[in-house]
C-alpha cells in the first residue's frame, strides 16, 4: 500500500498515526501511537472569526476580502490604488489580526465565514 493510500486510510478511520521518525513509519507494520482526530486544536469558531474580522481597519477590510477573491497583492493594490508597499502593509494587519501566516490558510479559514453577519470594521 503507497504512502497516500495509507494516509486516506487513516483519515477515513477518523485517526492520525502519529509520524514517530519521519513518514517511512506510516507505512504497514510500523508502531506509533494513533491520535483521534478530536485531540486535534480546533480553530476559532464562526464568531470568533467574525469578532476578528470586525477588528480589521476600513481599508485592510477591502484587501481581505480581494484577497479572498483570489487576487494578487499586486492587483488588490492597484484596484485599491494605493502603492505594492502599503498594501503589503495592510496584509500584515489583515494576518495578525486574523491568526494566519499565509494567504492560503486565509482563504482556508475565513472563506466561508458570512460576510453579512459580521459587524463592519471600525
Amino acid at each position: 500500500m503507497g504512502l497516500l493510500d495509507k494516509l486516506k486510510q487513516l483519515l477515513a478511520s477518523g485517526q492520525l498515526r502519529a509520524a514517530c521518525e519521519g513518514p517511512a513509519k506510516l507505512h504497514e507494520g510500523d508502531a506509533c501511537e494513533e491520535i483521534p482526530f478530536s485531540t486535534a486544536k480546533a480553530g476559532p469558531t464562526e464568531s470568533e472569526k467574525q469578532e476578528r474580522i470586525a477588528q480589521l481597519t476600513p481599508r485592510e477590510y477591502d484587501l481581505y476580502l480581494l484577497l479572498l477573491e483570489g487576487f494578487t497583492l499586486k492587483e488588490s493594490a492597484e484596484r485599491l490604488l494605493i502603492k505594492y508597499s502599503t498594501a503589503n502593509t495592510h496584509m500584515s494587519g489583515v494576518y495578525r489580526k486574523l491568526g494566519v501566516k499565509s494567504r492560503a490558510q486565509l482563504i482556508i479559514n475565513y472563506r466561508y465565514v458570512s460576510i453579512e453577519n459580521t459587524r463592519s470594521p471600525m
